[in-house]
């Protein structure tokens, strides 16, 4: 997917994203030329469709890469699934340019107040991620401040948001996962839509799975790559400090590296078998029902929580190395605990 030399490059340009909390132009184009945020679109809106599991699979390799990159790539083509919910009109005239990518929010933090052809709207939504770069913004706000069930979503062009630069988390710094504000905005009926209905008639499959565990395959293949990262430099931190170390240390260390390995490679097996499952119970035009859903559900979020139980062990014993914010491993692990907060990963009781 990747050669070492573009792995090799991605990580060098997305270090800087450290301090100026944004990607490079070079990234950015990068990421715009090999597609990767059109990987749920069809050809005909200037896609690069991938079957769901392709499609996580190639976030978790991305997220391996670098935290950001994966980040940035999955949420980028996830705005694709947006696709058959806008009217053809907006569908084909935000999705069809090259550089075309959405940022935005499906939280209903603002109002929208109906007007002649459309709607006037307000409001201020939280983690945006892309808005550095996003050429629509998308947002869900209440018809009725009073009435949390009367809720539509809103199509923007940059020029009627306002971005506040207030992304300060600890890791997926370059990310620009930051509030919008829109302002007494005007929105034609045209660039209106709802998740629970189709505008626009597109037959792939995508289309149709279920929403909650195709957002948590996304988020679950994000901490899995950057896990798999973490794994890969805490290996050759141990293997340099070889010659250092006593035998007993060195020894402790690496049957601890083996166990938080082979437990990941479980839970991502396990992970890889429910999510293909699905996606071919799907392709065969059979219903994924409630139970399995929930079921995949905990999956993913078992996944997350034995990634970082084996992470968090090794940070114990990586050394001071591990606590400077400047080292490789220290933001690799800060990008994990970051991505792994999302709301869809979060351990709750399911019974």
């Amino acid at each position: 997917m990747f050669t070492n030399n573009e792995i090799s490059w991605i990580r060098t340009e997305v270090k800087n994203s450290e301090q100026t909390k944004a990607i490079s132009e070079r990234l950015l184009t990068f990421i715009i030329n090999k597609q990767l945020f059109k990987l749920f679109l069809p050809q005909t809106l200037g896609g690069a469709m991938l079957p769901l599991s392709d499609a996580i699979r190639t976030f978790q390799h991305c997220s391996y890469i670098d935290g950001t990159f994966g980040w940035l790539v999955t949420i980028g083509s996830g705005g694709g699934m947006f696709a058959p919910h806008f009217t053809e009109q907006a569908a084909t005239a935000f999705y069809t340019p090259e550089d075309a990518v959405i940022a935005g929010s499906g939280f209903p933090a603002g109002i929208a107040k109906e007007v002649e052809g459309g709607y006037i709207v307000n409001g201020e939504w939280h983690y945006c991620s892309g808005s550095q770069y996003a050429t629509i913004f998308t947002a869900t706000a209440k018809l009725n401040a009073e009435d949390n069930t009367k809720l539509l979503s809103f199509i923007f062009s940059p020029e009627q948001v306002e971005v506040i630069e207030d992304w300060d988390a600890m890791g997926l710094k370059g990310t620009s996962s930051h509030t919008i504000r829109i302002t007494e905005q005007f929105v034609p009926t045209y660039r209106t839509f709802s998740i629970f209905k189709k505008q626009y008639q597109l037959k792939d499959s995508i289309y149709d799975f279920p929403f909650i565990p195709f957002s948590q395959a996304s988020f679950t293949a994000i901490v899995l790559g950057i896990g798999e990262h973490y794994l890969e430099e805490t290996k050759a931190i141990f293997q340099e400090k070889s010659s250092v170390w006593q035998t007993d240390r060195l020894t402790f260390t690496t049957n601890v590296l083996k166990t938080a390995t082979e437990k990941m490679n479980q839970a991502k097996a396990m992970f890889y078998h429910q999510l293909d499952s699905l996606w071919k119970q799907h392709t065969d035009k059979n219903t994924i029902t409630k139970k399995q859903q929930k079921a995949f559900s905990t999956c993913c979020k078992n996944t997350v929580s034995t990634i970082l139980e084996g992470t968090d062990k090794l940070f114990r014993l990586i050394g001071m190395q591990a606590v400077k914010e400047t080292s490789i491993i220290n933001r690799i692990w800060r990008d994990l605990h970051t991505a792994s907060q999302h709301a869809f990963l979060m351990p709750q009781n399911e019974g």
